[in-house]
C-alpha cells in the first residue's frame, strides 16, 4: 500500500521538510510528531537507575536548532496533507507555544488544547542551579470549519481526559539512545483519542519510532521520516522486534 512514492507503515531517512514535500494533497489523517524544541543544548544528561550521566550531542550538527521560520514551512505542507478532519498533535517547549498557535492559524489550524505530560520521575537537576525539568508541552490543533467540529476526538473516561498525563519517562528495555524519547504508552494514549483504526498517521520527526510501534500496536497505517540514519536503524530494529 503506498503513499505516493512512498510505501505505508516504513520509515525513510529524510529532511522533514523534503520528506513532506512528497506526501499527496489531503491524505493524512493525524500528524503525531515530536520536532527539536530549539534548545541549542550541548549535552543531555541520560538517568541510569539512581544515576544521572552527561552525553555530549554536539556532533548532531544542530539537530536541535529550529527557528520559527522552520515551523512556517512545517505548517504550510501540513495544510496540504491533512485531510479536513484531521489534526495535529505536536510536542512543544512551553516558550514555543505562541508561535504555534501563530502558524497554525495562518494554515488554517484552530489551536484546541494544551496538554502537559508531566514525568513522575524527571532527570535530576545535577548541578542544582535551577528547577527539575518535569513536564513537556502537547500541542493539539484541528482544521476549524464554521459549520461543524468533524475532527476524531474518541473521548475516553473522565479520569482519562484530563489535559495533563503523568507518567515515567522511557528507562529499562523501552530506552534507546534517542535524548528526547517518549514513552510508548504516552504515544499509544494519544493515537486512541486522536485517531481511529486504518487511519494515516505521518511522523516527520519519527526518532527511535515510537510512534511507529504505537501504530503497528493500533492497527493505524503510519508514514515517517527522520534525518538520523542511527535513529531510523533504531527505529527498525524496534519496529521488526514487534512481532503481533
Amino acid at each position: 500500500m503506498k503513499l505516493g512514492e512512498f510505501e505505508l507503515n516504513k520509515i525513510y531517512c529524510m529532511d522533514a521538510i523534503e520528506f513532506l514535500k512528497k506526501i499527496p494533497d489531503n491524505s493524512v489523517d493525524l500528524v503525531l510528531t515530536d520536532p527539536p524544541y530549539n534548545l541549542r543544548w550541548k549535552q543531555q544528561i541520560e538517568l541510569h537507575g539512581r544515576k544521572a550521566f552527561y552525553h555530549n550531542y554536539e556532533e548532531l550538527k544542530g539537530w536541535d536548532k529550529i527557528n520559527k521560520e522552520f515551523y512556517f514551512k512545517l505548517f504550510n505542507e501540513f495544510d496540504r496533507i491533512v485531510k479536513d478532519n484531521g489534526s495535529i498533535i505536536i510536542f512543544a517547549k512551553t516558550e514555543l507555544v505562541t508561535w504555534i498557535m501563530e502558524v497554525g492559524l495562518v494554515n488554517n489550524f484552530d489551536y484546541k488544547a494544551t496538554i502537559n505530560y508531566v514525568k513522575s520521575n524527571p532527570v535530576p537537576q545535577v548541578r542544582k542551579k535551577n528547577y527539575c525539568s518535569s513536564f513537556e508541552t502537547i500541542c493539539w490543533l484541528a482544521r476549524w470549519n464554521d459549520k461543524k467540529c468533524n475532527f476524531t476526538f474518541n473521548f475516553k473516561s473522565q479520569k482519562e481526559m484530563h489535559n495533563f498525563i503523568v507518567m515515567p519517562i522511557c528507562s529499562g528495555n523501552e530506552r534507546t539512545k534517542h535524548p528526547t524519547q517518549k514513552p510508548l504508552k504516552l504515544i499509544s494514549h494519544l493515537l486512541e483519542i486522536h485517531s481511529n483504526k486504518k487511519d494515516i498517521i505521518l511522523d516527520c520527526f519519527m526518532g527511535s519510532g515510537t510512534t511507529a510501534v504505537a501504530c503497528k500496536q493500533l492497527g493505524r497505517n503510519f508514514i515517517g521520516c527522520d534525518i538520523s540514519e542511527e535513529y531510523v536503524k533504531i527505529a527498525n530494529k524496534r519496529l521488526a522486534q514487534e512481532v503481533l
